[in-house]
């Protein structure tokens, strides 16, 4: 990963993808609607290197965050 992030031998795309990435996460969160399917409150956060998502009333399961997915209705 570390040839294609920097240094002598970054990879010239870079940048196109990136920009190609955040184009298609663009387009599919104007294609779906996306809600929580437990309460805000069951969540909580556990930090280590980067932040986790967890449920309280289940941490033993691991890290989580269950969403629910929809098309949106025009």
């Amino acid at each position: 990963i570390m040839t294609f992030l920097g240094g002598p031998r970054a990879c010239i795309g870079y940048r196109f993808s990136l920009a190609e990435t955040k184009a298609i996460v663009f387009t599919l969160m104007r294609a779906f609607e996306v809600e929580l399917a437990v309460p805000h409150g069951d969540i909580a956060k556990k930090t280590s290197v980067v932040q986790r998502p967890y449920l309280r009333n289940n941490a033993a399961a691991g890290n989580q965050l269950p969403i629910i997915i929809r098309p949106v209705r025009a």
